[in-house]
């Protein structure tokens, strides 16, 4: 499935490049000007979990269309430069100035007329000193960086979360990624909620319920562990302690409470707001938890986070 938005030819004549953000199950390509200024954009259902190797370039040429041409240089970041992506690219090993990405930007060989590129993605070491990860949360630390920048902020060295699935968080200083850590909330939580006897038969709701997911929030900072906090959803809806509609919030707020807190012990303490770059009701929620612990936060949509970084990219390793 396909869908577009696009302004008109005229202004889709002042495009520079295109920004693609090739994720595991959703596909998005933005016609840019040099300044970042989003001329046209087109959507797809087709992420990297529905291809394999050889579709990719097929799907990629049916959704741009009219935009095949030599003169647009294509920026691709994401999964899409993942193991069982288009194509797999090394990681660039940290510590790495997220400027000098622009530096090793793969490019493929294809048989279509743009120039493509995909951005590689980084490893490194989380902070109980494991291997870690990470593919297109660099290029929206870039855009983010971008983004502070352009408020005169340069000289700040922020703490970054980037909540989703596999939340990052990554502390930059001086334009260099160190160090980053992973953790597996956003993934934990939709098998709880999904499929766990903590919420079985219990209702769901789209609408926040802000004081459920305080209570959960505070009880991950009480003592007795995560996995006896995850289970007192349970038993605190059955003692009477919580509503029915109220578990799935609570649970959320022992989950993110938990990311937030054991992150932040290990890190130095930010001196500055914590940047938590993602979709706005995910964020909202890291937001009430590092209030809890009498933390600011910003908060940057992750799309436009994706496009200043490609923007950056673009407009410094230009071919």
């Amino acid at each position: 499935m396909t869908s577009s938005n696009s302004v008109s030819h005229s202004l889709s004549g002042n495009a520079s490049f295109i920004a693609v953000d090739w994720g595991t199950t959703n596909l998005r390509v933005f016609l840019l000007n040099q300044h970042g200024d989003i001329q046209a954009q087109r959507d797809s259902d087709q992420g990297m979990l529905k291809l394999g190797a050889s579709e990719f370039e097929t799907v990629l040429a049916d959704l741009l269309d009219d935009w095949l041409t030599s003169d647009l240089p294509i920026y691709m970041a994401g999964m899409v430069g993942s193991r069982g992506g288009w194509q797999e690219v090394p990681y660039q090993r940290c510590p790495i100035k997220l400027s000098d990405l622009s530096e090793h930007l793969h490019w493929l060989k294809t048989a279509l007329p743009n120039p493509i590129a995909i951005v590689p993605g980084l490893q490194g070491q989380g902070v109980a000193g494991y291997h870690d990860v990470m593919r297109g949360e660099e290029t929206q630390l870039l855009g983010a960086m971008d983004w502070l920048e352009a408020q005169g902020r340069t000289e700040e060295a922020p703490v970054f979360c980037l909540p989703g699935t596999h939340c990052k968080w990554v502390q930059i200083q001086n334009g260099h990624v160190t160090q980053f850590s992973t953790s597996i909330t956003g993934e934990l939580f939709a098998r709880l909620n999904d499929e766990s006897s903590l919420v079985k038969g219990l209702p769901k709701s789209d609408v926040l319920n802000e004081g459920a997911f305080n209570q959960g929030v505070l009880a991950s900072q009480q003592g007795g562990g995560i996995l006896h906090h995850l289970f007192s959803a349970r038993s605190r809806f059955v003692c009477g302690e919580l509503a029915a509609d109220e578990v799935r919030d609570y649970l959320s707020g022992v989950v993110i409470g938990h990311d937030v807190n054991d992150i932040l012990e290990s890190l130095s303490a930010p001196e500055s707001p914590v940047v938590i770059v993602g979709s706005k009701a995910l964020s909202a929620r890291y937001a009430l938890a590092l209030a809890s612990r009498q933390l600011k936060s910003e908060f940057l949509d992750a799309s436009e986070a994706s496009i200043r970084g490609l923007k950056r990219l673009a407009n410094k390793g230009a071919k």
